[in-house]
């Protein structure tokens, strides 16, 4: 083969290569969100409402305190070291004996029942649920949100974060919710009793709106109105974004459980 004509091959192979990287990623980008019930569901699964008690114990029970990268929210995942928003929230659903298969077990169909992903990075926790069909956006109590920021958004970087627990879900208006979140390995400022930690969990509310459109996405989590705050703010609880106040979204909402399989929206 003369040298045209490798030339020629080797582009062909360069472009069929990058032609099958963009497909790959367009077709994971084409998870579809699934639309539920835009109403709050008050009557949850009794197991999802236990993850939800433990969550609530464990944020009392660490009271603010720093806690290394190798923590007991850590050890499921064979004593490693890793930022572990996601392996808390694993750790929830591993006591309460949630039935889970790592990411590249899960079936790429839907499934039936309570499910988790045996996860602690925050692209596989996605990508898991994702395969099952179990992604949304819209909230209920004991999802799991996945948050992007603005600072990670305009360095291209991915959209899929940081994930906390949703303790909690109040409707406002059409379209509007408060959340109430659970969320592990975040920053706390310190206060009168607690010096300023970088590893712990905490408690957040905020306002999150259901966007029409991916460009409404990147402003859907909003903070809540000075004259709505009931709560005095600590190092266990804030009305602000985490990581220093980095402007944060919300990506997309993960489903442990599927509130009666319900699409209307009435």
């Amino acid at each position: 083969m003369n040298t045209a004509k490798r030339l020629a091959a080797l582009l062909l192979t360069l472009v069929l290569l990058c032609s099958s990287t963009a497909l790959a990623a367009k077709k994971k980008d084409k998870a579809v969100a699934r639309e539920i019930t835009t109403e709050v569901v008050q009557e949850i699964p009794e197991t999802i409402r236990q993850v939800l008690e433990l969550a609530y114990d464990q944020w009392l029970e660490t009271d603010a305190a720093e806690l290394k990268k190798k923590n007991k929210y850590t050890e499921w995942r064979n004593k490693y070291e890793y930022g572990w928003c996601g392996g808390f929230i694993t750790w929830l659903m591993l006591e309460m004996e949630i039935p889970q298969k790592e990411k590249n077990k899960t079936p790429k169909a839907e499934v039936e029942g309570l499910v988790h992903v045996k996860e602690a990075g925050v692209g596989k926790l996605y990508d898991g649920y994702a395969r099952m069909n179990r992604i949304t956006r819209i909230p209920q109590k004991g999802f799991i949100v996945v948050f992007g920021t603005e600072k990670f958004r305009k360095s291209g970087a991915t959209p899929y974060y940081h994930v906390g627990l949703v303790y909690d879900v109040e409707k406002l208006s059409e379209g509007k919710y408060r959340l109430t979140t659970i969320e592990g390995n975040v920053t706390s400022p310190g206060d009168s009793t607690h010096s300023k930690v970088g590893h712990t969990v905490r408690m957040f509310v905020r306002d999150y709106t259901l966007p029409e459109t991916d460009k409404d996405k990147k402003t859907d989590l909003t903070l809540v109105p000075d004259d709505e705050r009931t709560e005095e703010e600590s190092a266990l609880f804030s009305y602000h974004y985490t990581y220093e106040n980095d402007k944060q979204y919300v990506t997309i909402f993960l489903m442990p459980w599927i509130p009666e399989e319900d699409t209307s929206t009435d």
